[in-house]
C-alpha cells in the first residue's frame, strides 16, 4: 500500500473541506451582515418617519442584550407575616398587604428614596422591604414606587411591586405591597431584540400617537401567563410615552424575545400631577382598606 499516497490524499481532502467551511461560513457573515444591515437601514427609515410624525426620543441602542424566561410565585404567608409589622394598620385581599400608616412620615420629592430605603430596612415597616428598589420611572408626585428584581431588571407587574401613596404634604401616608417568591430561570440566556427596535416596533402596532415624546425605555419583566407552578415572566421592553396633551406618561410593552405588543397585566399610567389633599387621602385610604372588588379582606392591626 503506498501509504505516501494515501497520505496526499488525506491533506487534500481536508484542503477542499478547509476551503468549503471556510465559504460556508465567510458566506454566512455577509448574509447576516445583510440582514443587520437590512434590519438597522429599515429602523432608521422608522425613526424618520416618525420624527415626522414629530415623535421626540432620546438616542436609541441597537446593541442586544439577554435574557431569559423566569417563574415565580405570589406570596401567600403574607397574612400571617404582618404581625411582625408596628406602626401601622394592615391587612391582606387576594395575597396583597394593604397598610395604613399610624404616624405618616415626611419625603423629599426630589430625592424620595433616601427616606423610603431607611424606612424599607427595617423589618417591622416593611415585608422583605430589602428586595424592593426605588423606580424613578413608574414614581409621581403621589405615589412612589419600588420593585423586585429578576435578572438584575424591574419586575413591571404589580405582583412584585411595592407602591407608596403619598399626599401633598410630602407625606408617606401608606402602601401596597405584592411580593414574589421561588424566583428561578426557567430557560438559558437568549438574544433580545434592541432598544431602538422596540420602539420601532411600537411605532409600526399605531401605539406612539403624534406630537408625543418618548421618555424612556427599559428593560424588565412582566408576568407572560399563569401556570399551576406560577406565574411564567418574559423579558420586556417597558417603554414610556407622554403625549403632549396630557401630564401622564402612558406605559407600553413589547416582548423583548418576539417583538410581540404586550397588551395584558397592563401598568397605571403614571400621574405626575398633584391631587389635592383630599383625593390623595381617599386614595391612600382606599388602597389600604381594599374595596368590594377585593373580595373578603383579612385585617389585622399592627398599631405599635
Amino acid at each position: 500500500m503506498d501509504f505516501k499516497r494515501i497520505e496526499v490524499i488525506f491533506i487534500v481532502v481536508f484542503a477542499i473541506l478547509n476551503a468549503y467551511l471556510f465559504g460556508s461560513y465567510w458566506q454566512y457573515q455577509m448574509e447576516s451582515g445583510t440582514v443587520t444591515s437590512s434590519n438597522t437601514s429599515a429602523s432608521t427609515s422608522i425613526l424618520k418617519e416618525m420624527r415626522n410624525d414629530q415623535i421626540t426620543y432620546m438616542p436609541l441602542s441597537n446593541k442586544k442584550k439577554e435574557g431569559y424566561y423566569a417563574q415565580s410565585k405570589v406570596d401567600t404567608s403574607l397574612k400571617g407575616d404582618i404581625k411582625h409589622l408596628t406602626g401601622q394598620n394592615a391587612r391582606v385581599v387576594d395575597n396583597k398587604l394593604y397598610s395604613t400608616i399610624t404616624d405618616p412620615f415626611t419625603i423629599d420629592p426630589q430625592d424620595p428614596q433616601k427616606a423610603l430605603d431607611r424606612f424599607l430596612k427595617d423589618r417591622e415597616n416593611v415585608i422583605a422591604g430589602t428586595q424592593y428598589q426605588y423606580n424613578a420611572n413608574l414614581s409621581s408626585d403621589t405615589q412612589v414606587v419600588y420593585t423586585q428584581m429578576i435578572d438584575q431588571r424591574p419586575v413591571y407587574s404589580k405582583d412584585g411591586q411595592l407602591i407608596f401613596y403619598v399626599n401633598t404634604s410630602n407625606q408617606v401616608t401608606g402602601y401596597v405591597q405584592g411580593h414574589l417568591v421561588a424566583k428561578k430561570q426557567l430557560r438559558e440566556e437568549s438574544e433580545l431584540i434592541s432598544q431602538s427596535r422596540a420602539v420601532t416596533l411600537l411605532y409600526q402596532y399605531n401605539e406612539i400617537p403624534n406630537s408625543s415624546k418618548i421618555e424612556w425605555a427599559n428593560l424588565g419583566y412582566t408576568r407572560l401567563l399563569s401556570t399551576d407552578e406560577g406565574a411564567v415572566y418574559v423579558p420586556t421592553w417597558v417603554i414610556g410615552i407622554k403625549n403632549k396633551n396630557s401630564a401622564n406618561i402612558e406605559v407600553k410593552r413589547i416582548n423583548a424575545f418576539s417583538g410581540v405588543l404586550i397588551k395584558k397585566d397592563g401598568q397605571t399610567p403614571v400621574k405626575k400631577a398633584k391631587t389635592t389633599d383630599k383625593a390623595a387621602a381617599a386614595d391612600a385610604s382606599g388602597m389600604s382598606t381594599g374595596s368590594a372588588e377585593d373580595g373578603t379582606a383579612s385585617t389585622n392591626s399592627t398599631n405599635a
